[in-house]
């Protein structure tokens, strides 16, 4: 599923691996936080990354901020997929 913003994100145009890294380089995530601070898309891209269970970088966030979010926040990520769709391709 790929989200469709109200706003032009800034990170459209970028390198998309930098954003979805491997193993989480500390050097690299003040760069992609810079990016994302002046994004106009930036509380749409955290409210996705927020409902969604979704791995990478979004709205300024690692999924270990965004997991620290939610359980302050008692939100509950939904699976990027259904669960009928993961069976299918399985």
């Amino acid at each position: 599923m790929i989200p469709k913003f109200k706003n032009r994100p800034a990170c459209e145009g970028t390198d998309i691996e930098a954003w979805f890294p491997e193993g989480f380089s500390s050097v690299q995530y003040p760069y992609l936080k810079r990016i994302c601070a002046g994004c106009p898309a930036k509380s749409e891209c955290l409210a996705y990354a927020l409902e969604y269970n979704v791995v990478g970088i979004w709205g300024g966030t690692t999924a270990s901020d965004r997991e620290n979010i939610r359980r302050a926040t008692g939100i509950k990520a939904k699976p990027l997929f259904p669960e009928w769709e993961l069976r299918r391709r399985a």
